[in-house]
C-alpha cells in the first residue's frame, strides 16, 4: 500500500476524533516544539515530545520581519517533525503559530509557504485566543485553579483572570523575553522601564489580588528549575512546582541584579536560557508588584494542552483531572475494574470528618489499589510509591503527590521498610493518614480477593472501642489470625490519625 499524502493522513480541521494519535505543533517566538499524544482525553498522554530553538522573532521588534536564519531553522525543524508524525501513525495534527508570526510583516508569507509546500494548515492565533488557550491549559491539568495565568512566550505574555472555571479578564502585552532583548539592547533599565510602563497601562491588574499565579512558559519553568536548585529540592517536577511570593522574589533579585554570564553560573541555571532569564525576572517581579499574589504555581500545561482541552465534551471538561488520570493509569496497570468505588464506600467510616483534598487522594488510592499486583511481592511497596512519584498524572500538588504515593506503599507493606527522603515534603498528619488509607486498603484486599461484591458481606464500623469488622455468618471461615492482626493494625493506625486530627 503506498505511503499516504500529508493532506490524505491528517485532518488539520474539523472535529476532531476521539480515537488515534493527536500531534501539536507549536511555532513560538523561540523555539518550535511537536508534542503528540495517545488520545483525545480529559487526560492525554505526552508520548513524544521535542523542542528545538529557532529564535523566529529575534530582531522582530526592530526589523518588523521574522529572523531569516530563524526561518531556515524552522523549515528544517518544521520538516522533521512532519515526517515523526508520518510514521508514528498520528491521525490528526495541529499547527499553531503565535507572536512571532502573527506580528511578523511577513508572517503570512512564512506561513502560506508552509502550507503549500507540506500541504498543511497552519493556525495563527491572535492574542485573544493565545490568552483564552493558555487558561485552558491551565484548566486542564490543575484542580479549581483560582487567580491569575501568566503565559511567556519569546514575543509576548497573555495575562488571564480565572475564577470558578471562568476567564476574568485578560490581556496580550508585547513584553516577551526576546523582544525585550531586542529593543533594550540588552540594558537592564531599558527593560525594566518598557515592562514597567506596559504593565501600568493595564489598569485592571491593579484590581486583582489574585491567591495564585499560574506561571507559563519556558522562561517561567527555567526560573523554577533555578529555585528548585537553590532549595535542593527532592522531587524534581516542574508542574504545579509552588513557592511563595516572598520565596520567589529573592531569586528574581539575584538574577536582575546578576549578568547573563553570572546567570549561566547559577545552580540551575540552563545556558540556553541564561539571556532571556533577566527580562523574564523583570516581568515576573513586576507582576507580583502589582498583583501581590500568595504564590507562584509553575505549570508545564500551557496552549497546546488548552487547545485539547478545549476540543473536548463539556462532560469530559468537567472531569476531575486526578481521577481521570488514575483511571488512566490503573488501566494499564491495574487488575479488577469495579473495585474501587466499593472500596471507597466501605472504609468511608473511617473518615467521618473528611475534608474535599483527603477525599479525592482517598478516591485516587482505591482507584490504584492495585497498581503493583505483576510486581514481585517483595518490592510492591517501594515499587508503587516511585510509580506514583514518576508518573505523569495530574491535578494534585506535590504535597497531595506524596501522599497519594504513601497510601500505596501502606495498601502493600505496613511499617515503613525504605528510606523515602520525599516524606520530607508533607506534614505528619499526612502521613498517617497515607497509613490509615492504605492500610484499610490492604484489609480490603485480604478480605475481598479485590473482587467486587464481596465487601458487601462484610463491615467495618468505629465506637469507643476502636475499629471492628464484622463478616456475616455466611463468610465466617474467611477470619484468621493474620486477618486480625491486620484489624488490629488498622485499629492503631486509625487511633494514632484521630489524635493527631484533634
Amino acid at each position: 500500500m503506498p505511503t499516504p499524502h500529508y493532506h490524505s493522513t491528517w485532518r488539520t480541521s474539523g472535529e476532531m476524533p476521539h480515537e488515534g494519535r493527536l500531534g501539536v505543533i507549536d511555532i513560538g517566538s523561540n523555539s518550535i516544539r511537536l508534542v503528540v499524544y495517545d488520545g483525545i482525553k480529559r487526560t492525554p498522554l505526552p508520548i513524544f515530545n521535542e523542542k528545538t530553538f529557532c529564535g523566529l522573532g529575534k530582531g522582530l521588534a526592530t526589523t518588523g520581519k521574522l529572523n531569516p536564519e530563524g526561518i531556515k531553522l524552522a523549515e528544517e525543524c518544521i520538516k522533521r517533525f512532519l515526517a515523526l508524525v508520518r510514521i508514528m501513525d498520528v491521525v490528526e495534527l495541529q499547527i499553531l503559530a503565535t507572536a512571532a508570526v502573527r506580528d511578523a510583516s511577513d508572517g503570512a508569507a512564512f506561513v502560506e509557504s508552509l502550507e503549500r509546500k507540506y500541504r498543511v494548515n497552519i493556525m495563527v492565533i491572535s492574542g485573544k485566543k493565545e490568552a483564552q488557550l493558555a487558561a485552558s491549559g491551565i484548566f486542564s491539568s490543575i484542580y479549581k485553579p483560582e487567580g491569575l495565568v501568566g503565559d511567556l512566550g519569546g514575543g509576548s505574555i497573555e495575562l488571564i483572570g480565572i475564577e470558578r472555571g471562568n476567564v476574568k479578564g485578560q490581556t496580550t502585552i508585547p513584553i516577551g523575553p526576546l523582544r525585550l532583548l531586542d529593543i533594550s539592547k540588552g540594558e537592564k533599565s531599558k527593560i525594566t522601564k518598557i515592562v514597567s510602563d506596559a504593565l501600568d497601562e493595564e489598569k485592571w491588574l491593579e484590581q486583582v489580588h489574585p491567591q495564585h499565579f499560574y506561571a507559563i512558559g519556558g522562561s517561567f519553568r527555567a526560573i523554577a528549575h533555578m529555585h528548585m536548585a537553590k532549595e535542593k529540592y527532592p522531587l524534581d517536577i516542574v508542574h504545579h512546582y509552588t513557592v511563595k511570593n516572598g520565596a520567589i522574589r529573592k531569586l528574581l533579585k539575584d538574577i536582575i541584579s546578576s549578568s547573563p554570564q553570572e546567570i549561566s553560573k547559577m545552580p540551575g541555571a540552563r545556558s540556553k536560557r541564561a539571556e532571556a532569564l533577566l527580562p523574564a525576572a523583570i516581568v515576573l517581579e513586576r507582576i507580583l508588584d502589582l498583583t501581590n499574589p500568595i504564590d507562584v504555581i509553575f505549570s508545564t500545561s500551557g496552549i497546546r494542552e488548552g487547545y485539547l482541552y478545549e476540543n473536548l465534551s463539556p462532560f469530559l471538561r468537567n472531569e476531575d483531572p486526578l481521577i481521570a488520570s488514575c483511571t488512566d493509569l490503573a488501566s494499564q496497570n491495574g487488575r479488577v475494574p469495579g473495585f474501587a468505588r466499593e472500596l471507597f464506600a466501605w472504609m468511608t467510616p473511617l473518615f467521618a470528618e473528611e475534608n474535599e483534598t483527603d477525599r479525592r487522594l482517598r478516591f485516587a488510592t482505591c482507584i490504584l489499589s492495585e497498581i503493583a499486583w505483576r510486581i514481585h511481592t517483595d518490592y510492591r511497596a517501594e515499587w508503587s510509591f516511585y510509580r506514583i512519584i514518576q508518573s505523569t498524572l495530574i491535578g494534585l500538588s506535590h504535597s497531595e503527590r506524596v501522599t497519594l504515593a504513601l497510601t500505596l506503599y501502606h495498601r502493600y507493606q505496613f511499617r515503613l521498610k525504605h528510606d523515602l527522603d520525599l516524606l520530607s515534603l508533607i506534614k505528619e498528619r499526612d502521613t498517617i493518614w497515607a497509613k490509615l488509607v492504605g492500610t484499610a486498603a490492604n484489609l480490603a484486599f485480604q478480605l475481598s480477593g479485590g473482587m467486587a461484591g464481596n465487601l458487601d458481606n462484610i463491615t467495618i464500623t468505629v465506637g469507643k472501642d476502636g475499629v471492628d469488622v464484622v463478616c456475616a455468618p455466611e463468610i465466617q471461615d474467611i477470619m484468621s489470625d493474620a486477618i486480625r492482626k491486620r484489624i488490629d493494625g488498622l485499629g492503631e493506625t486509625f487511633k494514632a490519625f484521630s489524635k493527631i486530627s484533634k
